[in-house]
């Protein structure tokens, strides 16, 4: 993702979309540096080279900047694999490119899905003012929705006897371990490859779908 001072993608668009996706970039990469307490809006302005009142224009608070970049790393997420749950394939080849979209998609939008991470976190400790924790509490039934779209095609495979588990929720979880790790450990370099990106990727849907006694390969 281009650094939100630089960012040109969302250029001759409406200025209300303009600034709106400009902030939560900027916003998103100061969370993630910073997590959400230790960010302040004054902060996000340095970062997108703008003034806190443009800020204000479009955000009532911090509470509501980080919770639209939370919806809004929810909505790429979808974006990304909804296309795919519906393609005539095998179910173990749908499920690989379901999880390699995740992948990828988290790659590609790290600090907004770093911000969803941070807003689960926040949820379950309850460290967010009552109106604020409240719409928390519905964007993690929009996270559970998304879920369930992993149980199935998991569900799916496992009927086709391409993979096998005994718990759908530990295996749920073992596979998101692998297929979120890049939220941590991944570092963005100049000039990246796309095959490199694609190949880190494969690797990690490889060994998600190995934990669920996957033999073969991604191709």
């Amino acid at each position: 993702m281009a650094t939100a001072a630089r960012s040109t993608k969302y250029r001759r668009q409406s200025d209300t979309e303009l600034s709106r996706m400009e902030i939560m970039e900027g916003a998103a990469l100061c969370f993630e540096a910073r997590g959400y307490a230790a960010t302040s809006l004054d902060e996000v302005a340095a970062r997108i080279s703008s003034t806190k009142g443009r800020i204000y224009h479009h955000y009532g608070s911090k509470a509501e900047l980080f919770l639209d970049v939370y919806r809004t790393g929810m909505m790429m997420n979808f974006q990304a694999i909804e296309p795919l749950l519906e393609h005539d394939m095998p179910p173990i080849e749908r499920l690989k490119a379901v999880l390699k979209a995740h992948v990828r998609c988290v790659i590609r939008t790290k600090a907004f899905q770093n911000v969803v991470g941070q807003g689960v976190d926040m949820l379950r400790h309850g460290t967010m003012p009552a109106n604020e924790h409240a719409e928390l509490a519905q964007l993690a039934e929009l996270r559970d929705a998304y879920s369930e779209h992993f149980s199935k095609v998991l569900e799916d495979a496992k009927a086709a006897g391409a993979i096998d588990y005994t718990n759908i929720k530990i295996a749920l979880n073992s596979v998101f371990m692998c297929i979120n790790g890049p939220i941590v450990w991944f570092t963005p370099r100049k000039g990246q490859a796309e095959h490199e990106i694609e190949a880190l990727a494969d690797e990690c849907v490889l060994y998600a779908i190995r934990l669920l006694g996957y033999r073969g390969e991604m191709s």
